[in-house]
């Protein structure tokens, strides 16, 4: 089962989509201005619940900015129950990030008038110089570049420090 089955993401109105879905408005987007310059951006955040102490939410973010002019993005939602340090937490975080990178890279290839596929994914990691996640800098981009994205860290992971963040 793919994440299109297994998951809703949603935009700022709240309205429920598909990854498919997801997918043809970000070429919508695209086909407004196809000259333009564009980033395509996965983030994740996450968060205990103050209800149940036990239960982590994680926000997954699909951003499409065209620089300089705005951005079009989609989120989704995903609740485990344990508790996480915040080492689990971060990788966790970047698991997810990468799990619906894969999906959606799939999707692009697969659809017809493909503008995207020119377009680097970028993975915003919530980690930076400053505080307790500063060790897990080099361990964390090191795989996801191993992977074959770019890895942001903070100031510049606004996909998850920002789009994600506010939605956790």
């Amino acid at each position: 089962m793919d994440v299109s089955e297994r998951f809703y993401f949603y935009n700022f109105a709240l309205e429920k989509k598909t990854l498919d879905e997801v997918v043809k408005s970000l070429f919508d987007f695209i086909r407004q201005d196809p000259a333009g310059s564009y980033r395509i951006i996965i983030g994740t955040d996450s968060k205990g619940t103050k209800d149940t102490p036990s239960l982590q939410v994680f926000v997954t973010a699909i951003i499409v900015h065209k620089i300089g002019y705005g951005a079009r993005f989609f989120w989704m939602r995903n609740y485990r129950k344990d508790r996480y340090g915040i080492r689990d937490r971060i990788y966790l975080e970047a698991a997810f990030s990468l799990e619906v990178s894969h999906e959606l890279i799939h999707k692009l290839d697969t659809f017809p008038d493909n503008h995207l596929s020119n377009y680097s994914v970028e993975i915003h990691v919530d980690i930076g110089n400053n505080g307790p996640t500063r060790h897990l800098i080099q361990e964390v981009t090191g795989m996801i570049e191993g992977l074959g994205f770019v890895a942001k860290i903070k100031p510049d992971s606004y996909g998850a420090s920002r789009v994600a963040h506010r939605y956790t």
